[in-house]
């Protein structure tokens, strides 16, 4: 059985996977999400951010303007991201949106704890 990339995870119930991409830009580490963001994908969102945070940037930038779905065990992933950055002094914040997660966002009031911009 072979273990999954840690930069990919393939769901086997035939939900879209969630993809995961860093790249850095400059000081900032810059987090790719595509796909659904739920409870399956959670972990690896917070193993993703961990690795991030160990690189030791000043910032982390969340892109996650290609999620086509998001619940609530993925918005518990994303504060536990942000929780874990202020920790360590470093800045996260989700820059770009997609409706699913804007929606999640705005039920929630937590758009601008992670700094997302509307629309």
């Amino acid at each position: 059985m072979s273990t999954p990339d840690p930069r990919e995870m393939q769901m086997t119930d035939n939900q879209e996977p969630m993809t995961v991409t860093t790249r850095p830009e400059g000081d900032t580490v810059v987090i790719a999400l595509a796909g659904e963001l739920d409870l399956h994908s959670s972990e690896l969102l917070t193993s993703i951010v961990a690795d991030a945070l160990d690189g030791a940037p000043q910032a982390i930038d969340i892109d996650a303007d290609r999620l086509s779905f998001a619940d609530s065990a993925g918005l518990r992933a994303l504060l536990s991201a942000r929780e874990a950055a202020e920790q360590r002094d470093v800045r996260l914040r989700i820059v770009r949106v997609s409706a699913p997660l804007g929606r999640l966002l705005d039920m929630t009031g937590l758009r601008e704890v992670f700094g997302a911009a509307t629309g």
